[in-house]
């Protein structure tokens, strides 16, 4: 291979990929840390709205959970009920429980559903560069009330969508041919750059002792429900 790992970036930016540049330059700047042992997670540079939703399949995948209300579905009041076990809510007088105001770090303790958006290899853009497959996370605030009947019935109030991500290179993938000749990128054609693989950054890492792996959490897209969605559980 004549590239070097370390241009992709350049590369990257010439497309006009600065989130996956960035994303990259960090992990290349770290020392060895391969995932699930992470190191500092990225929670500044994905915007719900100013980036991951101008994709047409982010937004596709974004407002079909939304139509959906996933944050009140059967798989998310089994949730919901474990939650408010965990904090001690179940049953007793209405109060109010969660705060979406937190970090999506502190949330994602506390995410009741989730929702993923893949990508092919016609999907060569930022959104690929800087996040491949992710998620989106559900949580939830709102208020908690005990039944005389002994469960408890939920009113939500507020609910918080953000994505997140591990950026690492550790499973068999194939990452397109790049060219730094010309800063080009393909997934086709094989007669323009070197084939580039996840294996091509465990390589690099093993030689070099750096290439940190980490999560990456996006702002929190917030909604508002008035009424609100009202379960029992």
């Amino acid at each position: 291979m004549t590239l070097r790992l370390t241009s992709i970036p350049k590369i990257m930016r010439h497309q006009g990929w600065h989130n996956g540049a960035q994303l990259l330059d960090k992990w290349f700047s770290r020392p060895s840390a391969i995932a699930p042992a992470y190191g500092t997670p990225d929670t500044t540079t994905i915007k719900m709205d100013g980036f991951v939703l101008t994709y047409p399949r982010a937004r596709a995948v974004y407002d079909a959970l939304v139509r959906d209300c996933i944050w009140a579905n059967p798989a998310a009041q089994a949730e919901v009920r474990r939650l408010l076990g965990r904090l001690g809510r179940l049953g007793g007088p209405r109060a109010w429980f969660g705060d979406i105001n937190r970090s999506p770090m502190i949330l994602d303790g506390e995410y009741i559903n989730h929702r993923t958006v893949g990508f092919g290899l016609s999907n060569l853009d930022d959104l690929s560069a800087a996040l491949g497959n992710f998620a989106y996370r559900v949580a939830i605030a709102g208020e908690a009330e005990g039944l005389s009947t002994g469960g408890t019935r939920v009113y939500v109030h507020q609910v918080g969508i953000y994505v997140r991500d591990s950026f690492d290179f550790n499973d068999s993938q194939f990452l397109g041919y790049w060219d730094d000749s010309d800063s080009s990128v393909s997934t086709m054609n094989f007669l323009s750059g070197d084939r580039v693989e996840n294996a091509s950054f465990q390589a690099y890492r093993r030689g070099t002792g750096m290439g940190g792996d980490f999560l990456v959490y996006s702002d929190t897209k917030k909604l508002m429900r008035s009424p609100p969605e009202v379960f029992d559980v």
